[in-house]
């Protein structure tokens, strides 16, 4: 039976890791007012807990199961979204659903169109960063160009709102020209994570990309001890600047995409 739930509830009815279920764990603690949760409980048992998240770039959902072997179809967890007179979960639209990569061989999502693994890195020898180079604070005067940089770089997770609400920094050209910028999807005491990082295509393979990482993360370390960061696993070359700087991967997810 699928349940809806708030986050206190989901807390109430189930442990929830920060890096054993990260994006749901972020959900319920920081951006609850912008998630929506339900939780399938059957005979008492709790099965499996589901979000969405709202203010995305695209329908973001997010999977934590906690029957012990059973082999769980989310259908009717979807069925509960699509339904929600909340959202606009049209026919013909695609989702990504976040699963820990432990979970993802026992879970069924009709309509899969692909699928990606995600690492969660976290910044575990902070000595091995860079010293602080060039870079500096956006002025809510530059969020255009921040805007103007992830669009031409394609950042998927990208929300102008963050540039606003969360430190961002870049690195300028002598024209004031945006080379890299990097910022945060998380700014709280508790963790951090870095985000928005990117390098204009053509300043590429000058190194812009380390020391911009390397900035925003001692930046992040100034606000909490525990920094951390996502990176798609087909990504072996951003993988190796941040494992140089002192990253080490704490667990794995799949994102899937479906269609709606």
């Amino acid at each position: 039976m699928i349940l809806p739930m708030n986050h206190e509830q989901v807390s109430a009815l189930a442990p929830i890791s920060l890096e054993q279920s990260y994006i749901l764990y972020g959900n319920m603690t920081l951006r609850a007012e912008r998630s929506l949760f339900a939780a399938d409980v059957e005979e008492g048992e709790l099965l499996a807990v589901g979000s969405y998240l709202q203010g995305m770039p695209f329908h973001a959902f997010s999977m934590q199961l906690f029957s012990a072997e059973e082999d769980y179809d989310v259908t009717e967890m979807l069925n509960y979204f699509r339904q929600h007179p909340a959202l606009n979960l049209a026919v013909g639209q695609n989702g990504v659903c976040a699963v820990p990569h432990d979970c993802l061989r026992r879970v069924t999502i009709p309509g899969t169109l692909s699928q990606r693994e995600m690492l969660l890195m976290k910044l575990v020898r902070p000595e091995k960063l860079l010293a602080q180079g060039d870079s500096r604070l956006l002025a809510s005067s530059e969020a255009e160009a921040a805007v103007g940089l992830a669009q031409q770089i394609g950042m998927i997770s990208f929300r102008a709102e963050e540039v606003a609400e969360m430190p961002h920094i870049a690195l300028f050209s002598e024209q004031d020209e945006p080379l890299a910028m990097a910022g945060f999807h998380v700014y709280e005491e508790a963790f951090v994570e870095i985000g928005n990082i990117g390098t204009s295509e053509k300043h590429r393979q000058k190194g812009l990309g380390t020391q911009i990482t390397s900035d925003i993360s001692r930046l992040g370390l100034k606000k909490s001890p525990n920094v951390y960061l996502m990176v798609f696993a087909d990504n072996p070359q951003a993988i190796r600047v941040y494992e140089k700087l002192g990253y080490e991967t704490v667990s794995r997810y799949a994102f899937v995409e479906f269609a709606l």
